[in-house]
C-alpha cells in the first residue's frame, strides 16, 4: 500500500473515530437528561399522588372538607389541590410540579350508598331465609342470620351476629345453606334510624316551583309508570283505585323535573315499565298506617340491568339499561295482595328499596305460595319482614320464593337522592 493510501487510510478511520465518538458523546448526554426528565417527571407524579392522599384523608376525616392546598412546598416541589362538589360527586384535582416538570392526579369521589347490597335487614328477628331463596349479591344483617331451609347465597354474606342456628347446628336441623360468595360473621354496618326524607321532600317542592307535580301530602297516590317516559298519576284514599280523582298522564320530566316524587302522610300504590332515573318517596308517616310503598304488579324497566352470561355462568351489567329507579319508605314496601301478584303468581321489580323503620313483606300473610319474587336491584330496610312463611322442612306455604340480582350499576350509580352514609368511597382514579 502507498504512502496516500496509508494516510488516506488513517484520516478515513480517524473520521470514523471522530463521528462515532461525538455520536457516543451525545448519546451519553442525551442519556443524563432524559434520566434527569424522567426523575423530575417522576417526582412531580409522586407529589401530585401525595397531595391527593393528602386531601382524600382530610375528606375521609371531616366529609364538608373543600378547603384544598395551593402551592404547598412538598420536598423541592409543590402542589395544588382542588376540591370541587358538583352534586353527584367530589372531584380532588391534584397538580404537582418539580423542576419545570407537571402532573395531575383526579379522583372522584361518591357517596357511601346503602344501595351496595342485594339484600340487608338490621333486624331478622324471627324471620329466616328458606329453601328456593337464592341472592346473586351481597348480604348483611345487623343481627343473626336465620337459616329455615336451604337457600342458596352467590354473593358475600356477612351478619354481626353470626348464622342462627349455629354453623355446628345447620346440619343437625336438617338445613344446607351455600355460602358461594363466602361468610363472615361480626361485620357491623348500621343504617340510621328513623331516618327521614327531609332532601327528597325539599327537591319535590324545588320542583313544583319549576312546575311540577309531584309533591303530595295527607293523601294515598296511584301510580302508573308508562313505557313511553310518562307517569299517569290520581290521589285519593285506600287500595281501590277507582274511587281515586280521574288519572292525569305527563312526561316524567314535567311531572318531577327534580326526579323525586315525594308522598307525605299517605301511601303509594304503583306499577309499570319505569323509563328514565327516578325516585319515589313515600315519608313522615303518623304511624304504620302511612309511609308504605304498595306494589300492585310489576315495576320494571325498559330493559332489564342485568342479563344472564350463559358463558360465565353469572349474571352480568345490560350496557342498554339506563333507567332506574328508587323507592323509599319511612316503614314498609309490600306485594300487594292483587290478581296480578297472587292468582297469576310472581312478581317481577327492577328497583333499590330502602325501608327506613319497616321492611319488604307481602301485604296478606295467609295468601298461598304465589310463585316467586324477582328484584333486580336492592333492597335495605331496617328489619327483615316476612316475604314467605316456610314449615319446619324450609318449603314455602305462604307467599313468595326471593330470587334477588344484585343491580351491579348500583356500585358506580344510584337512583336520584337514594340515601348514603356521610361517608365517601373513591369510583374512579386517573392519572
Amino acid at each position: 500500500m502507498g504512502g496516500k493510501a496509508t494516510i488516506l487510510l488513517v484520516l478515513g478511520f480517524s473520521m470514523i473515530f471522530m463521528v462515532v465518538g461525538y455520536n457516543f458523546n451525545n448519546l451519553t448526554n442525551r442519556s443524563v437528561d432524559n434520566s434527569i426528565n424522567y426523575f423530575s417527571k417522576t417526582t412531580s407524579y409522586n407529589i401530585a399522588g401525595g397531595g391527593a392522599n393528602m386531601a382524600l384523608n382530610q375528606i375521609f376525616l371531616d366529609p364538608t372538607w373543600r378547603t384544598g392546598y395551593n402551592n404547598l412546598g412538598i420536598g423541592d416541589g409543590k402542589v395544588t389541590v382542588t376540591v370541587t362538589d358538583t352534586g353527584d360527586e367530589l372531584v380532588v384535582t391534584s397538580v404537582g410540579t418539580y423542576d419545570g416538570e407537571s402532573s395531575t392526579v383526579i379522583v372522584k369521589l361518591a357517596g357511601s350508598s346503602y344501595a351496595k347490597y342485594a339484600w340487608y335487614a338490621g333486624n331478622m328477628s324471627s324471620k329466616v331465609f328458606v329453601t328456593g331463596d337464592t341472592v346473586w349479591g351481597p348480604l348483611h344483617t345487623q343481627s343473626k342470620l336465620n337459616i329455615g331451609g336451604n337457600p342458596v347465597f352467590w354473593g358475600k354474606v356477612t351478619a354481626l351476629k353470626g348464622i342462627n342456628p349455629s354453623e355446628k347446628n345447620l346440619a343437625k336441623q336438617g338445613y344446607f345453606p351455600k355460602f358461594y360468595g363466602g361468610y363472615e360473621s361480626g361485620v357491623d354496618m348500621p343504617i340510621p334510624n328513623n331516618y327521614q326524607f327531609t332532601d327528597q321532600k325539599a327537591a319535590a317542592l324545588d320542583g313544583v316551583s319549576s312546575g311540577g307535580s309531584s309533591y303530595f301530602t295527607g293523601t294515598d297516590v296511584w301510580l302508573t309508570f308508562n313505557a313511553d317516559g310518562t307517569v299517569t298519576y290520581r290521589t285519593g284514599t285506600g287500595s281501590d283505585s277507582s274511587t281515586y280523582s280521574a288519572p292525569i298522564t305527563e312526561s316524567l320530566s314535567t311531572f318531577a323535573p327534580n326526579k323525586i316524587i315525594y308522598v307525605g302522610f299517605g301511601n303509594v300504590y304503583t306499577s309499570g315499565t319505569v323509563k328514565g332515573r327516578i325516585t319515589i318517596a313515600a315519608g313522615e308517616s303518623s304511624g304504620s298506617g302511612h309511609g308504605n310503598v304498595y306494589l300492585v304488579d310489576d315495576l320494571v324497566y325498559t330493559q332489564p340491568p342485568m342479563v344472564w352470561d350463559a358463558t360465565e355462568g353469572n349474571y352480568a351489567v345490560n350496557k342498554n339499561s339506563t333507567d332506574m329507579l328508587g323507592i323509599l319508605a319511612s316503614n314498609n314496601v309490600r306485594v300487594a295482595n292483587t290478581t296480578a301478584n297472587v292468582a297469576d303468581k310472581d312478581i317481577n321489580l327492577h328497583a333499590a328499596i330502602f325501608a327506613a323503620q319497616g321492611g319488604f313483606e307481602m301485604e296478606d300473610k295467609t295468601i298461598p305460595e304465589s310463585g316467586t319474587l324477582k328484584l333486580m336491584g336492592s333492597a335495605v330496610a331496617a328489619k327483615e319482614e316476612q316475604i314467605a312463611i316456610a314449615n319446619s322442612s324450609g318449603i314455602i306455604e305462604h307467599g313468595y320464593r326471593r330470587h334477588v340480582v344484585y343491580d351491579e350499576r348500583m356500585l358506580n350509580a344510584v337512583p336520584p337522592l337514594f340515601p348514603s352514609t356521610d361517608k365517601f368511597e373513591i369510583v374512579s382514579w386517573y392519572e
